[in-house]
């Protein structure tokens, strides 16, 4: 039905003017303003929403990656123009705020920031690993339903965050009340997988529920999951 769509995304900021000012001349990123609202244009054609909302909540999760040939510079330069970058718990960031993943597989190295709003930003290095010619380049899209379930932790929002920041690279990802639903290739889901479930285990015990398919689970079906692992936590 929308093979053909434009389609772009949107997320909201409290300030656009504030918004304007960054996106533009501090990531240097073409935009327009219209009726209130900007579109940043992207390189490749896309093109996001940035508007206007009066009880504006940052979004929790990564909502715009922007990949450089030169992480080390990238950073360097956002640095200088005031840019800080964010260390999350858990997480090996280097001196710059660089999280290096020890292998490829893992993921590119990528550092976060935020936009004057609080919405959460990346910069992450493009690229990636030659495919062997023996090998596919991928296996098609897979779906992946997630559910995080943080066990006798104080506060449960740090595990789930840090799980959905992770899981978030290279991925559609969409929020849910209850559980996140993952889209992507076969190497990008199972990556943010691993990911989701390393970031959510650096705060304390945790027990994540991943639905793997080809084809997106039935909300039934995950339903059923979720009772049946919040049961089994419950009696621990």
């Amino acid at each position: 039905m929308f093979t053909h769509s434009p389609a772009f995304a949107g997320f909201s900021v409290d300030d656009v003017a504030r918004a304007r000012a960054f996106y533009a001349d501090t990531l240097g990123l073409e935009l327009r303003e219209s009726n209130g609202m900007l579109t940043l244009r992207l390189a490749g054609g896309g093109r996001v929403l940035l508007y206007p909302k009066e009880d504006h909540q940052p979004a929790s999760f990564t909502v715009l990656n922007l990949p450089v040939e030169d992480i080390d510079a990238a950073v360097d330069e956002l640095a200088a123009a005031g840019v800080t970058f964010e260390r999350y718990e858990g997480m090996p960031h280097d001196e710059k705020g660089i999280l290096r993943p020890p292998k490829p597989e893992y993921g590119p190295p990528i550092a976060w920031f935020k936009d004057p709003a609080g919405n959460i930003l990346s910069v992450l290095q493009a690229g990636a690993p030659e495919e062997s010619e023996d090998e596919p380049a991928g296996s098609g899209e897979v779906n992946l339903q997630l559910s995080v379930y943080p066990l006798r932790q104080p506060h449960l929002r740090p595990a789930i965050e840090a799980a959905l920041r992770a899981a978030g690279e290279g991925v559609d990802i969409t929020v849910g009340r209850l559980s996140t639903l993952v889209r992507g290739d076969e190497p990008a889901v199972f990556a943010a997988l691993r990911a989701a479930f390393r970031a959510a285990g650096s705060s304390g015990s945790t027990v994540m529920v991943a639905t793997l398919a080809n084809g997106a689970p039935s909300d039934e079906t995950v339903a059923g999951i979720q009772r049946t692992v919040a049961a089994a936590a419950g009696e621990e």
